[in-house]
């Protein structure tokens, strides 16, 4: 069926944004506290068991099917258990704001990705104007947000590791859309138990995760990472991406970066420029243009 694009499709993009913009928030608070890997198990573990009691409260099964385990198991660790892992070790040296700026690479990824995987997402010149556009906004932020010399030469293996991260996620993006046809949530479910069985013996091998010093705000920061960011956002992807496609899906990656610098800025008091307020206006028309044309949405059904 051929229309225009629901308002929920947006409200929902707007959502994802928030939330995930403001997860760069809590690493950095707890990330001098909480080793990465040990940040990443805990979040991952939280988040499962979200999971599994939005499962067991609706009646449901847990998945059994060999194919949902191995495809599950795949996009996991493409997408939650290397991502969440690179992700907290790189806010030691880098700012939540700058952490968030290096997302933008997604939606290029993922727009060149779908090109040859979906029949249903070839690429058009009107998209790829809008994506510049989204580049060009992120370009301004993240010049203005980066300084090597005041972060420190680590700072560079840090956005080596959150670029690595983000092409970790639009992986995960195309695979999701590709391979998971049916259970969604089962699908999730997975993804997250397998990444934390993953994580867990490497977290007691190169960590120390017993002998930290869990005060409340690292419990509650975890607590915050488990339940939204990881548990309930995974679900509301792994469906919203087959109902709305890889590379719509993929657009929330402009709008975290503006979530998180100004999380940054009013929190963490990371410094804020006026130019952030040119890049908001091209990320905006970059997401309008991109989005402008009709477009086909596939009905789906949990």
């Amino acid at each position: 069926m051929t229309e225009n694009r629901p308002l929920s499709h947006y409200l929902c993009l707007l959502f994802l944004s928030a939330v995930w913009g403001c997860s760069f928030l809590f690493i950095k608070i707890i990330a001098p506290t909480v080793p990465p890997m040990t940040i990443a198990a805990a979040r991952i573990s939280i988040g499962a068991i979200v999971i599994l009691i939005y499962v067991l409260l609706a009646g449901g099964v847990l998945p059994t099917h060999k194919s949902i385990w191995i495809k599950g198991t795949v996009i996991g660790i493409a997408g939650i258990a290397i991502p969440f892992s690179l992700i907290s070790w790189a806010m030691l040296y880098i700012n939540s704001g700058t952490g968030a700026i290096c997302m933008s690479i997604i939606p290029l990824c993922v727009f060149v990705m779908a090109h040859f995987a979906h029949h249903d997402e070839k690429m058009s010149w009107q998209g790829l104007i809008g994506i510049l556009s989204g580049i060009c906004g992120i370009i301004v932020l993240f010049y203005d947000s980066l300084n090597v010399e005041q972060e420190g030469s680590m700072a560079i293996y840090a956005l080596c590791a959150m670029l690595i991260a983000a092409l970790g996620y639009a992986i995960a993006n195309i695979l999701v859309k590709k391979y998971v046809k049916t259970e969604p949530i089962n699908t999730s479910f997975v993804m997250l138990t397998t990444s934390a069985i993953l994580l867990w013996p490497l977290v007691f091998l190169f960590e120390a995760p017993l002998s930290v010093n869990y005060g409340s705000v690292e419990i509650l920061s975890l607590i915050y990472l488990g339940v939204l960011p990881t548990g309930i956002t995974t679900m509301i992807l792994v469906i919203f991406t087959q109902i709305a496609g890889s590379t719509f899906v993929s657009y929330n990656t402009y709008l975290i970066p503006v979530v998180g610098v100004f999380a940054g800025y009013f929190i963490l008091d990371e410094a804020l420029k006026q130019t952030t307020l040119l890049s908001i206006l091209f990320i905006v028309a970059g997401i309008y243009i991109a989005q402008k044309q009709k477009i086909t949405v596939k009905s789906y059904k949990v």
